[in-house]
């Protein structure tokens, strides 16, 4: 094994730039629908629809990374770079400008960063590390992952309770993006490898399409990715805006700042915590085993917010139902992407883990706009839009199930494809 493959430094580096970028992105995401709808008053559904065409985009990014990153012309730290570019032209343009054309183009821009971002981002870590290191070296990821986020959004709560000036928070989001910038131009190695196949990077695209374990796992990460955009981007607005309904007459919506505090302590926060010991808990459990686990948290966390009592007690319940959201995420987000680098030949890393993310995109287009149209109804339509979320689960333990089958029939087919022959 070679030095940069024995050496966690490349993961330290990816976990620090990943604190940042998030810390930046999460900034401008989380709060982009308070703003926009609370204080700007533009409808849900329209900003829902604008979150929607920032997605697509990020079908495009994800594409463009994938390709970017298995390149030897361009290569991982390229594409890095390229993503730190696109997501500060959006945070310079909601800085100069909050209509809602603005809006769109802001989250066209930050659909290709992201895009661009985690391809890229996974793949140097892929590069990094061997098997038994990954999920490991991803758990960290998540741990920085979590950190950032937390830290943005507490950061953009504070501000936007001190200064009630949009403008104020998107400028602060441009802080830790050049510092992503400057960490990946100046300390981070390409980790790109000289395979034969990587001079073929568009022909991997119709390799990996061919692949059925991995369009499987596309199918039903479709669902994990749309349960997160459910919470970053409808919750809030959700807790922000309740309405009555027959079972909840009496209705008190959360302010801004409890919104903040409840997703980064009770969300964020405790994803934090809990995150390493997660991964060793679980790290001897089959990926697909792991990730029916998560997915049946996760409707165990929505059936909970749709019981949310809306009355004195409803904070506390909320808090609970945060918590079981959070280790739903914290189980899925090392155990998929560690999952789908077992898929991935050496030469086709990133572009693996481009059509994998693209769940991603489809999730955040489905959320939002899900999301935002149902807090536009009726009450009722609203408060079940969380019920409708749990049932879902249930075709995707049954994906999960066919992916275990395969895996146990099949149990080191797929890694010894995947994986270059090294030397410990």
């Amino acid at each position: 094994m070679t030095h940069q493959q024995s050496s966690f430094r490349p993961v330290w580096l990816q976990a620090i730039a990943r604190l940042l970028y998030l810390m930046g992105y999460t900034t401008l995401q989380f709060y982009l629908p308070l703003v926009f709808v609370n204080q700007l008053g533009l409808a849900a559904t329209t900003v829902g629809l604008a979150l929607a065409v920032g997605s697509l985009a990020g079908v495009v990014g994800h594409l463009l990374g994938g390709y970017l990153a298995d390149s030897p012309q361009y290569g991982r730290k390229r594409a890095l770079l390229f993503s730190a570019i696109l997501i500060m032209l959006a945070a310079t343009l909601l800085l100069v400008s909050q209509s809602f054309l603005a809006l769109v183009f802001a989250n066209i821009l930050m659909g290709l960063s992201a895009g661009c971002y985690w391809t890229a981002a996974d793949a140097a870590v892929v590069d990094a590390t061997g098997t038994e290191q990954r999920q490991m070296a991803f758990a960290l990821l998540v741990l920085a992952d979590s950190l950032g986020t937390g830290i943005g959004i507490w950061g953009g709560g504070i501000l936007l309770d001190q200064h009630q000036h949009a403008p104020t928070l998107f400028g602060a989001s441009l802080v830790p993006l050049l510092l992503f910038w400057g960490l990946t131009q100046s300390a981070m190695a390409e980790t790109v490898q000289g395979h034969p196949e990587a001079q073929q990077t568009l022909k991997g695209f119709a390799i990996a399409l061919r692949d059925r374990s991995l369009l499987l796992f596309i199918t039903v990460n479709i669902l994990f990715t749309t349960y997160l955009a459910l919470v970053n981007s409808t919750l809030p607005l959700y807790l922000s805006r309740l309405v009555p309904t027959a079972v909840s007459p009496a209705v008190t919506s959360l302010s801004l700042s409890n919104i903040s505090t409840l997703f980064t302590w009770g969300y964020i926060g405790l994803g934090v915590v809990l995150q390493i010991p997660i991964v060793r808990l679980l790290n001897r459990l089959l990926k697909t085993r792991a990730l029916m686990l998560s997915i049946l948290l996760w409707g165990v966390g929505f059936v909970l917010v749709w019981a949310t009592p809306v009355n004195e007690f409803m904070q506390p319940v909320v808090v609970i139902a945060l918590a079981v959201l959070s280790i739903a995420g914290g189980i899925y987000k090392p155990f998929a992407p560690a999952m789908v680098a077992e898929f991935a030949p050496a030469s086709r890393r990133g572009i693996y883990l481009a059509m994998s993310y693209q769940c991603w995109s489809i999730g955040y287009f489905i959320g939002p706009l899900l999301g935002g149209w149902a807090i536009d109804q009726s009450g009722a339509t609203a408060h079940n839009i969380w019920l409708g979320a749990a049932a879902s689960t249930i075709p995707g333990v049954i994906g999960l199930g066919i992916l275990s089958r395969w895996a146990i029939a099949l149990p080191e087919a797929t890694s010894l494809a995947a994986e270059p022959m090294v030397s410990e």
